[in-house]
């Protein structure tokens, strides 16, 4: 019997601890913190809204436009941010932070289509 609410206590303490650490591992994208880091970082090289808040290159794109490429994804453009374009710098992000971009850049995009 001391067994047996031994081995069930157990089993509970594993189905929680699996639960929580899986949600840790892979939080949901969060487009608002995407926005808030873009704001910071991208918005001195991309327009990353509707509206400009400071002067930005005429040849790099916007975010609107980014998202509105056709076959466009999250992916694709993280794989942009990973292995940046010249004349993109390098810049350092968690895996979260990407996540968190992305998912702000596609929330712009035309229809309803975001993540």
């Amino acid at each position: 019997m001391v067994m047996g609410r031994f081995a069930s206590a157990v089993l509970i303490w594993m189905a929680c601890t699996s639960v929580a650490t899986a949600g840790a591992m892979t939080p949901r994208p969060d487009p608002e913190k995407g926005r808030q880091l873009a704001e910071r970082i991208c918005a001195t090289c991309h327009l990353v809204s509707s509206r400009a808040e400071s002067p930005v290159a005429a040849d790099v794109p916007s975010f609107p436009v980014i998202a509105a490429k056709p076959d466009q994804s999250l992916e694709a453009i993280a794989g942009r941010i990973v292995i940046p374009h010249p004349p993109m710098p390098e810049i350092a992000l968690t895996r979260e932070e990407i996540r968190n971009v992305t998912a702000y850049i596609m929330s712009l995009r035309g229809g309803g289509a975001g993540p």
